[in-house]
């Protein structure tokens, strides 16, 4: 353990090194000029024999102003991490993402989303892709269709690695969700068709019903919620972990809830997030007697404009060697640089996760560096 503690102390040391330079170089950085990245289409003149064609410019100033309203981005992460455990050494691509969205009318909206995650989705596929019905600042509820994560978890985190709460709690499924946002209120009840069979059939039968609020006032903001959903084995780390084990879950439904509080003050945020389930889960219709549940702490300062640094707790329970059952941890992020087209940080971050049932502990460092525009 002393070793792993020195190998953590020496990469934090390099990291402050590095940050150094890049410091440095800051003016450099950030000397790219921003550009329009709107496309803009001219409307063209068409002549045949000497004989102007009908004016086409209005189906041209059409297209222009639709693609006025088109917004898009695209999100890089590269990871290179060191398991003390088992000494390996990794880089994975651990991220790809590309989003386009247009708003098509004020009260018509869609939204596509391509992902890729070394060893998760290959190829690069369909992550979310929805359409919005409603304008919330002409009237407050809302329609959504399509694919997307149900409102099930805020998931707010510091952290390179996702916490546990969202392995248990994140479901990305086809549903569709009616919702309402009024004066910092958001609520919201959405049915899905999961992956699971409930009583051996399959079909769309889930629910979640989610309710939070938002507050800011000066350099203070709040934003708390709760969310239930009927049953939380649709959840993609729960599915996941039975697959991986063979088993076809077709019992009734095991109830979930979460929690969640993210407060801003100043430089320092705190993040707390719950996620419990409600009933024993069954497996293939056998009870095994387990109720897992998780909750995530973290608390991040603002040491500057570029640096930010975190520390967290994790706690869990009847999650047998899914999860770790106790994780904690330390992590520093710098921004390399920020202009209105992209930005690039660089993160290190140092896990230790603790096991039950016998399992071999882990100290596990990670590096990121992302790219966004």
């Amino acid at each position: 353990m002393e070793q792993v503690v020195y190998r953590f102390i020496a990469g934090v040391l390099c990291f402050g090194a590095f940050v150094q330079s890049i410091a440095a170089e800051e003016a450099a950085l950030l000397s790219p000029k921003a550009v329009d990245r709107r496309m803009e289409f001219q409307g063209n003149e068409h002549v045949v024999l000497g004989e102007e064609l009908p004016n086409r410019q209005p189906q041209e100033d059409e297209k222009s102003n639709l693609l006025k309203n088109l917004d898009y981005g695209a999100l890089f992460e590269v990871e290179m991490g060191h398991n003390y455990k088992d000494g390996k050494t990794e880089i994975t691509m651990a991220t790809i993402e590309l989003g386009v969205g247009l708003q098509i009318i004020d009260w018509l909206r869609g939204d596509l989303v391509f992902l890729y995650e070394e060893d998760d989705t290959e190829p690069m596929e369909v992550d979310q892709a929805i359409l919005t019905l409603g304008n919330t600042d002409e009237f407050p509820l809302f329609m959504q269709f399509g694919k997307m994560y149900v409102p099930f978890g805020n998931f707010d985190s510091f952290f390179v690695s996702d916490p546990i709460v969202l392995e248990l709690g994140e479901t990305l499924e086809r549903g569709v969700l009616l919702g309402f946002e009024k004066g910092g209120v958001r609520a919201g009840l959405t049915a899905f068709n999961g992956d699971v069979e409930t009583d051996g059939e399959n079909h769309a039968d889930n629910l979640v019903a989610a309710v939070s609020y938002g507050m800011e006032v000066d350099d203070i903001s709040l934003d708390f919620g709760a969310a239930w959903i009927r049953n939380i084995m649709d959840s993609d780390g729960l599915t996941g972990v039975l697959d991986d084990a063979g088993y076809v879950y077709t019992s009734d439904d095991i109830g979930g809830l979460n929690a969640w509080a993210t407060a801003a003050a100043g430089p320092a945020t705190l993040i707390v997030e719950y996620v419990k389930t409600l009933d024993d889960v069954e497996i293939d219709g056998v009870d095994i007697g387990m109720q897992p549940d998780s909750v995530n702490l973290e608390l991040g300062f603002a040491l500057s404009d570029r640096l930010d640094v975190a520390a967290k707790v994790e706690k869990s329970s009847d999650v047998a060697d899914w999860f770790a059952e106790d994780r904690y941890g330390v992590v520093g992020s710098f921004l390399l640089t920020e202009t209105e087209i992209f930005s690039a940080a660089l993160a290190l971050e140092y896990l230790r996760e603790d096991f039950g049932n016998g399992a071999e502990n882990a100290d596990v460092v990670t590096a990121q560096l992302a790219l966004e525009f």
